[in-house]
């Protein structure tokens, strides 16, 4: 049997392989209870049947007779079995329950780490990561559960292993009839949860055919679109899209939950052929003298533990169920480890001293039909400003999302200090970045984790915190929130606020200049101001540039008229440098960032 084949077994074993990862001896005891509880109903069943037997020759012999006592041997037996098997069985449900919650923590834990090893943020944009990375949501879902997964089993494990050792039992009375039963059950129970695997990934884990579903679902139920939602009339239409693929999905679950009669039925006669072949065999057998009263009780016991197991209950499904999302994890697990790249280097320190330089360097993203950026080149000399500008779809953006390392060239590379970044460690380079961008996050947190998130190792340094607002003018809008520096910017918590979006950016900047004082040596403003009027966002770069000077700035902008104090500007077109110089040298150049100065500069005037 290969996992490829039966996909249950995929599932199954990839549980199997991470108990151990949560606790050897858990596990251990795991795999001796299950054993214990499967064993003691099977030495029930072969003491019951033999007192049954014996009871005849103990009731002709007498009390106090030797088979009296034979009696009373094989009651204590089974007795002793009873109570053990329910003291064991109490051991072995919660040990099966603290293992299955560890597995959900265990899992989780790789799911976040898997998506937050990748120093980039491609794969967040990569089609079928996003499809693994649903399934793996699914992790709480009542059926779609790990934890209820190890409850099966630890329910279907000892009762198959005791139908197992019942058909044993029989191969004691009929070779062929006991082979069998111990061919035929395992038969039947990978064809029951490969069934409930089908069913499970038809019906809970279309990761493609529901992220839309899901989508539309979260617009209705969040507070950010509800305004256009509302104001657009937006909501029939919404909520009319979203019911016909929730009906669609009813329909495919009504198509597919289902067992399939080609399945279920071959079940079924064959356990009544084997049911029947073993009574009449037995009821023959007994009438014709050819076992004793005795062996024929421990034959039709052992015939009825053959149903205490059930292949087609709920434990069978939930562990079908519970083992889905597993695979999918581990997939995505293996796939993003396998995308670390080796260290070989190390920068500077104090980097960079001399310059940060891009060579011929080529970038595309992922899936697209042409590059951004092509054989660009470029220099920034340490410590100076430099503005890039250019329109809109220039390539600004992805410029700098290669400098801090959310994508890699698709060719050329860029050096620090001479040292090419490909082979720096991430981490390390960017204790040496802060970097704003325009759709900087805003964190339903504290103020004073919204701030020092910029350096969480400092979150404790308040004075360097105020240091940070004191230039964004902010400080006396914290104190007045309810709690100060403490206080969750979100109106969704108790005594939460929400601020305007120039509050929130101001706070933003202050996450900036925080990560700066933390010992950052460049800053990447990525339009951050440019849902301000052009006057604003031109006093927000100057106060800046002043705040930051003698730091390696890069400026980004599509507004020509905003950066004028940089050092150094750069006119971004197509993926490529097409004008440089400071800000007089490109009037008097007259060329693209002239003429795009003039005009801003002259509807700014208006």
């Amino acid at each position: 049997m290969t996992p490829s084949k039966f996909p249950a077994a995929r599932g199954l074993l990839a549980v199997v392989r991470l108990l151990p990862l949560i606790s050897r001896p858990r596990t251990a005891l795991f795999a001796a209870t299950t054993v214990l509880v499967a064993a003691f109903p099977l030495v029930m069943t072969i003491a019951t049947g033999l007192l049954v037997g014996q009871i005849p020759a103990a009731a002709e012999a007498g009390p106090g007779s030797p088979e009296a006592r034979e009696a009373y041997v094989l009651l204590g037996v089974g007795v002793a079995a009873l109570l053990a098997l329910r003291l064991v069985s109490q051991a072995h449900q919660t040990n099966a329950r603290n293992l299955g919650r560890d597995l959900e923590l265990l899992l989780q834990d790789r799911l976040v780490s898997a998506v937050a090893r990748p120093v980039g943020v491609a794969h967040l944009e990569d089609d079928d990561i996003l499809a693994l990375l649903r399934i793996a949501r699914q992790l709480g879902m009542d059926y779609i559960r790990p934890e209820r997964a190890i409850q099966g089993l630890a329910a279907i494990a000892p009762e198959f292993l005791s139908a197992a050792g019942g058909s044993i039992v029989l191969c004691f009375f009929n070779v062929w009839i006991g082979l069998a039963w111990l061919i035929g059950w395992p038969l039947v129970v990978i064809a029951m949860q490969n069934e409930y695997t089908r069913i499970g990934k038809s019906v809970y884990m279309r990761s493609t055919e529901m992220r839309e579903n899901e989508y539309l679902r979260d617009l209705a139920i969040t507070a950010e679109p509800a305004k256009e939602l509302r104001v657009w009339g937006m909501m029939p239409w919404l909520l009319g899209r979203f019911d016909r693929l929730s009906d669609e999905h009813l329909e495919h679950t009504e198509r597919n939950q289902g067992m399939r009669a080609r399945v279920a039925l071959p079940v079924i006669a064959a356990l009544l052929v084997l049911t029947s072949v073993t009574a009449v065999a037995l009821v023959d057998a007994g009438v014709n003298g050819l076992v004793g009263f005795g062996a024929l009780a421990v034959y039709v016991v052992a015939l009825q533990k053959m149903f205490t197991f059930f292949a087609f209950d709920d434990n069978a499904a939930f562990l079908s169920y519970g083992v889905l999302p597993i695979p999918g994890i581990l997939a995505l697990d293996g796939k993003l480890a396998a995308e670390e790249r080796e260290v070989t280097a190390v920068l500077p320190d104090g980097a960079p001293v001399e310059r940060i330089r891009f060579e011929r360097v080529d970038f595309a993203y992922p899936g697209a039909d042409r590059p951004v950026i092509e054989s660009l080149d470029l220099d920034i000399e340490a410590g100076t400003s430099l503005a890039i500008v250019g329109h809109n779809g220039a390539g600004k953006t992805s410029l700098v999302k290669l400098l801090a390392g959310l994508y890699e060239p698709t060719g050329g590379k860029i050096t620090m200090d001479g040292v090419d970044l490909a082979e720096v460690d991430p981490a390390q380079w960017r204790t040496s970045l802060s970097a704003l961008f325009q759709d900087f996050t805003r964190y339903q947190l504290s103020v004073r984790d919204n701030i020092t998130l910029g350096a969480p190792h400092l979150a404790g340094d308040t004075d360097r915190i105020w240091k940070a607002c004191e230039p964004m003018g902010i400080r006396d809008l914290i104190e007045s929130l309810p709690d100060g520096l403490d206080t969750v910017l979100s109106s969704e918590y108790a005594d939460g606020t929400d601020l305007s979006g120039g509050q929130w950016q101001r706070i933003a900047l202050a996450r900036a200049l925080f990560a700066v004082q933390a010992g950052a040596k460049v800053l990447i403003l990525d339009e951050p101001a440019a849902a301000l009027d052009v006057r604003a966002e031109a006093e927000l770069y100057e106060q800046f540039l002043n705040i930051t000077a003698g730091l390696t700035t890069i400026v980004i902008s599509h507004r020509f008229s905003t950066v004028r104090r940089a050092d150094r500007i750069v006119v971004l077109d197509g993926g490529a440098v097409v004008e440089d110089g400071s800000h007089d040298e490109l009037m008097a150049l007259g060329g693209r960032y002239a003429d795009a100065f003039t005009l801003q500069a002259n509807r700014l005037a208006r």
